[in-house]
This record gives C-alpha cells, structure tokens and sequence, in this order.
C-alpha cells in the first residue's frame, strides 16, 4: 500500500487519465479527444500561420499538387488509381507539414515524402477506400436501379412512394459518404507520422472526427465561406 492509503493527512494526489496525459505532451492519443467547438476556425488560424512562414513554397506545392491530380484525372483507366494517388499526395502534405513545424523548414520535394517513405502503407489506404467505397455504392445503384425499372415495368410511375424512396436513397449515401470521409480524413497523417498500419488510421479517424462533429462542421462551413 502507498502513503496516501495508510495515511490520512497524506496531501491528494491528482490522477490524470491517460488522455490528459497525452493532451500535454502534445502525442498521439488513441481514440481521439473531443476538443472545444472554437478548435474549428482555430485550426484555420493555425494554418494560416504556418503558410506565412513560407507562403511562395507552399502555394508551389499547391500546384504541382493539383497538376498532377488533374492530369492522372483526365488520362483514361489512369484516372481510376487517383483514390490511391489522393493519399499519397496527402502523406507528402503531412510530411511537410510536420517538418515545418519542426525545423521551419519546406521545400517542395517534400510533397513527394509519401512516395519515398509509405508508399505501401498509403496505396493500401487508397485501396482500402476504394473496397469501401464500392461496397457501400454498388448496393445503392442496384437498389434504386430496381426500384426504377419496377416502376417502369408497371407503369405506375413516380408517385409519393418512389419520391420518398429516392430521398432516402440520397440520404443514405450522403451518410455512407460522411462516414467513408470521417475514416479517410486524418488516415494519411496518422500513417505518415505515426506509423498506424492503414485500417488502424482509418479507425482512429473516424473515432477522432464523431468526437468533434461540432468543430469539424466549424471548420468546413468556414473553409467554404473562405474558398
């Protein structure tokens, strides 16, 4: 038994639970932790901070980013690996964005920092949302291309029913859709800086973004009013 057990006039000892732990050493906390509604325009405050620091780089790695977004986009059957492009590029922005933070320093060759050091980790990401993806749209499509040729079929038309039955189609995918984003969101950073395997990442930040669904619809209403 400790001295605070067997005696009594032993000073309280404060006990922190390990998230606070984790709070102020500034480290990964597993799990996420739910942060003040204020977080949402302070993280863009935070961001436009750093950009000032080197603001001609970034807006360099700004374009060469979406350059080669756009041209994979557009080139046929090339187009369809951009859902494993997307973590990539984003890996290397959070590679970037780190070593800033750390050194002040940024180049663009940083941008490619996910090809160089997780490109397995990160393509399996992508291909982990795209599995995600069409397990979650296929069985919509199917669904509601069903229901039209029902309709069709009987000549009933689109009354009330099939109206109502659309707009919980739509809502459905609008969810399943959130939800695939909420994985996706901080599963590059996670995997580049912490070294999560992607389905840890991909859990984590969905646990981390249903903890702040307040700050986090701050921080989009404001990156959409700003854009």
């Amino acid at each position: 038994m400790s001295e605070h057990d067997t005696n009594p006039y032993a000073p309280p000892i404060a006990i922190l639970s390990d998230e606070e732990q984790y709070a102020n050493e500034g480290s990964f906390i597993p799990g996420g932790r739910k942060v003040p509604a204020g977080n949402g325009s302070a993280w863009i405050g935070s961001a436009w901070e750093m950009f000032k620091q080197s603001p001609g780089t970034w807006i360099g790695l700004f374009l060469v980013f979406m350059l080669i977004y756009m041209v994979c986009a557009i080139i046929p059957l090339v187009n369809m690996l951009t859902v494993i492009l997307m973590p990539l590029l984003m890996g290397g922005v959070m590679i970037a964005c780190e070593r800033q933070r750390e050194s002040g320093e940024l180049t663009l060759g940083d941008l490619f920092g996910g090809f160089q050091e997780h490109l397995g980790p990160l393509c399996i990401q992508g291909l982990l949302t795209m599995a995600f993806s069409m397990a979650i749209f296929i069985p919509i499509a199917i669904i509601g291309g069903i229901g039209v040729a029902i309709f069709a079929a009987t000549g009933t038309g689109f009354g009330a029913a099939a109206i109502v039955g659309i707009v919980l189609l739509v809502l459905l995918a609008l969810v399943a859709m959130f939800m695939l984003y909420a994985a996706m969101w901080f599963s590059p950073a996670l995997i580049v800086l912490q070294g999560l395997t992607p389905f840890e990442a991909m859990k984590a930040s969905f646990a981390g973004c249903m903890k702040n669904l307040v700050p986090g619809l701050i921080f989009f209403i404001l990156s959409f009013l700003l854009m």
